[in-house]
């Protein structure tokens, strides 16, 4: 009777442990009331090993009393312990992070002769690591392990990796792991990816990637796991091609990518710039069947509002509406700030009115990117309301809402109401940055207040704000762009007699602003000062400097300056040749500016198409159109990727120069290039043929322009009309006067002037009913 008791009481125990359902409290009354049992003789030891676990499970001091119940279940004899009896042991303390107290029944075990297998060893390498015991952790695999007759496992081996790894010794994990592959030891994938993680953590990619190789070449197939560690810390790197290398691997090693592969992919080509890849992407994951999360969506979205495409992130948004994901305020925010960031203030309000229609109330991100929407707009009453509507929803300001509405308030002049916004700031106990003080520094210079500007950076020093170069310097360059040189001067001044220390680029920033002015006595002045302060001067300044005395047409103190630049071993960039190049084909000086291509040529410089079109802008204009072409045809012959500007350009040279033919023939490469005529190249073409007499040629053309998708403007429709009246086409003109009153285009004034000259001599007076009716008064002679 007493022995069937016990084996129903331990066949219950075996069961709830089973189901889950042995909570701690209700293991220490079994255990009790199991142990209370009298028996013959030790009986197993499988239902206490149950009740033990539970107990270790329960509160931090669960594995104490673990041991504590197991000193019990010893001394009364009532079960003979087994080696699952200390694992289970072993693996409670540690998972209770009581290591300490796993080594007890680790030795109580070997001292009773029982062999422990490698998985009773796992938890404890495991615990030591967590405890940043590695090197215990390794001696206890690599040492005690194989000592007592336990080859450690797959599992041993990771955990003790994984410890390496945790502990920024990914380069010991890595040699070890080697060590271990070399001695045929067990290891497997989650070993590899371990270590192929820990190596990315610590940014050693290279390594990883080759880990990653060797561990194909091991025979180890990669899981889907090892995958996304390498596509993810590649694209994270920017080395978004080879990301794409590897999932074409996983594809073809028949390891189906998951929503966070492709999430990864497309987040590596948004850092990338690529938003084409990223809309690429995600087409190919729709396409297999793939449902993106919401995080995905986000991602694609930031990407294309990023690069200015914000129509196609609202086609990507409208798509994640119609799949019934579940869309939240982050996904309008985006799609909202790229709105807003690109001045679009009616899809900025449309994007709101949807997100309050579908019960989404904004967070601080929308407020802030609607007052920022608002003052990209000039708009700074509605920008003034979303201040009020943050308060009342409990936002708290801070310095970059304030920052911005000062900013919006002080471009549209208003300084009274920015000085109070500031004011109000200040009184909430937001500290103003420098940024804030710069913003209104601006605006009372532009308004002509020096006094209020100075005032106001000396209150900045003692309010304990540095004054900072970049943020003066985006000042300085405002009012240079406004032709303030002189309120630019003094605020430079101030900077530097309150304690600022201008930088490289603020003295740029100065001196490029007296250049563009024509002032270069100031410039150089800047520029001495600039030395005499112990600076170095770059290609950057130097090429302001350059430019300004093209611009007054002084080309030999431009050219010494270059001189200067070379001598003193500063690289020239492909800008500073640039405007070496365009002021020498200004100034008409075709043979040096030749000479200064093949230099560039000879020095290995990298050209590209901005460096080409003024090469070939200016031959043209120096009447070298010849020399262009020769130019031209060369980099079609590289295959060099050219703009349509390119074309533009030698079309209108080749055709100023009198040689149709090539003209034709540079217009004709242009589709076999894979690109298309702009409305600028077809006018060039359409006039020329009208002034040829190919009337009918210029009219398919035109009819061509119109079916390939471009409009003609008015500039176009002028000359047309001009030169078909110079040429005495009355009829054509005639035409085409009839499509500029279509277009309800003005007449330029040499349209005009084409119209009288024509029939001022009376010899056309018949065909002025050739025009439109509108046009007859110009028709009358005198």
């Amino acid at each position: 009777m007493k022995q069937s008791l016990i084996a129903s009481l331990e066949r219950t125990i075996c069961c709830r442990a089973r189901s889950r359902s042995l909570r701690p409290g209700d293991a220490l009354r079994l255990f009790d009331k199991l142990l209370r049992q009298p028996r013959p003789r030790p009986g197993s030891a499988t239902a206490f090993n149950h009740l033990l676990a539970a107990v270790a499970r329960g509160s931090n001091d669960g594995a104490a009393r673990a041991v504590s119940l197991f000193g019990r279940m010893a001394g009364a004899g009532a079960a003979v312990p087994d080696a699952c009896t200390y694992s289970n042991l072993i693996a409670s303390c540690c998972h209770a992070g009581r290591v300490d107290l796993a080594f007890s029944p680790l030795a109580t075990a070997l001292k009773a002769g029982l062999r422990l297998a490698a998985n009773s060893f796992t938890p404890l390498l495991r615990g030591l690591c967590r405890e940043r015991r590695v090197a215990e952790a390794v001696d206890v695999a690599r040492r005690m392990m194989p000592e007592l007759g336990c080859a450690p496992d797959a599992f041993s081996h990771s955990a003790v990796l994984k410890g390496l790894c945790d502990d920024g010794r990914s380069l010991e994990a890595l040699q070890l792991l080697r060590t271990l592959a070399r001695n045929r030891d067990e290891i497997g994938v989650v070993a590899y990816t371990i270590v192929i993680g820990g190596l990315f953590k610590e940014d050693k990619v290279e390594e990883a990637v080759k880990l990653f190789d060797e561990m194909r070449n091991q025979g180890v197939s990669p899981n889907v796991m090892t995958y996304f560690s390498v596509i993810d810390k590649l694209c994270k790197v920017g080395s978004v091609d080879k990301a794409k290398g590897v999932l074409q691997w996983m594809v073809a090693e028949g390891v189906a990518p998951n929503c966070t592969v492709y999430t990864s992919l497309i987040n590596g080509y948004a850092i990338s710039g690529q938003w084409k890849g990223a809309v690429m992407m995600f087409k190919e994951m729709i396409g297999k069947g793939i449902k993106p999360h919401v995080i995905t969506y986000n991602s694609l979205i930031r990407a294309l509002c990023k690069h200015r495409k914000c129509s196609e992130a609202r086609k990507v948004f409208d798509y994640l509406i119609k799949s019934g994901e579940k869309t939240d305020v982050t996904t309008y925010g985006i799609l909202l700030h790229g709105y807003a960031f690109h001045g679009s203030l009616a899809d900025v309000q449309n994007i709101l009115e949807m997100m309050l229609r579908n019960g989404i109330a904004p967070n601080e991100y929308v407020f802030a990117s609607l007052l920022f929407a608002y003052a990209v707009h000039g708009s700074a009453d509605e920008a003034m309301l979303v201040l009020t509507d943050m308060r009342k929803q409990g936002f708290s300001l801070n310095v970059v809402h304030y920052g911005t509405i000062i900013n919006v308030l002080c471009k549209a002049g208003r300084m009274e109401d920015a000085m109070s916004q500031f004011n109000q700031m200040i009184h909430e106990g937001v500290h103003p940055n420098c940024m804030a003080y710069a913003f209104l520094v601006q605006g009372f210079c532009t308004c002509g207040n020096w006094k209020k500007a100075k005032e106001l950076v000396f209150d900045m020093i003692q309010g304990g704000v540095h004054p900072e170069a970049k943020r003066f310097t985006l000042v300085i360059r405002n009012l240079c762009s406004e032709g303030r040189l002189e309120e630019s001067q003094k605020l430079f001044n101030l900077f530097v007699s309150v304690g600022g220390k201008p930088d490289i680029v603020m003295y740029g920033t100065l001196i490029d602003g007296y250049c563009l002015s024509r002032k270069m006595e100031e410039a150089m002045a800047l520029f001495d000062a600039f030395i005499s302060s112990g600076f170095k001067p770059n290609s950057v300044i130097y090429g302001a400097l350059i430019n300004g005395y093209f611009k007054i047409g002084r080309i030999d103190d431009a050219l010494t300056l270059f001189r200067e630049m070379l001598s003193k071993e500063i690289k020239p960039t492909v800008i500073s040749y640039g405007i070496i190049l365009d002021g020498l084909f200004k100034a008409g000086r075709t043979t040096a500016a030749l000479e200064q291509y093949h230099k560039m040529i000879d020095s290995g410089v990298k050209l590209d198409s901005i460096i080409y079109n003024t090469i070939l802008g200016g031959l043209c204009k120096n009447n070298f159109a010849g020399q262009a072409l020769v130019i031209f045809q060369e980099l079609l012959s590289m295959n060099f990727h050219l703009e349509i500007l390119t074309y533009y350009i030698m079309i209108d040279g080749l055709l100023r120069a009198g040689k149709r033919k090539e003209a034709k023939d540079v217009f004709a490469a242009i589709s076999t290039n894979g690109l298309e005529p702009d409305a600028g190249i077809y006018r060039l073409m359409i006039t020329a043929l009208i002034e040829d007499g190919l009337l009918e040629e210029a009219d398919e053309l035109f009819l061509s322009m119109e079916n390939n998708g471009h409009a003609a403007d008015s500039r176009m429709l002028n000359d047309i009309v001009r030169i078909s009246l110079e040429k005495g086409e009355v009829l054509k003109a005639g035409t085409y006067l009839l499509k500029i009153d279509e277009k309800n285009f003005s007449l330029h004034s040499s349209t005009t002037q084409a119209l009288v000259s024509l029939f001022s001599d009376g010899k056309h007076e018949e065909q002025k009913k050739l025009l439109p009716e509108k046009y007859h008064y110009l028709a009358k002679t005198e």
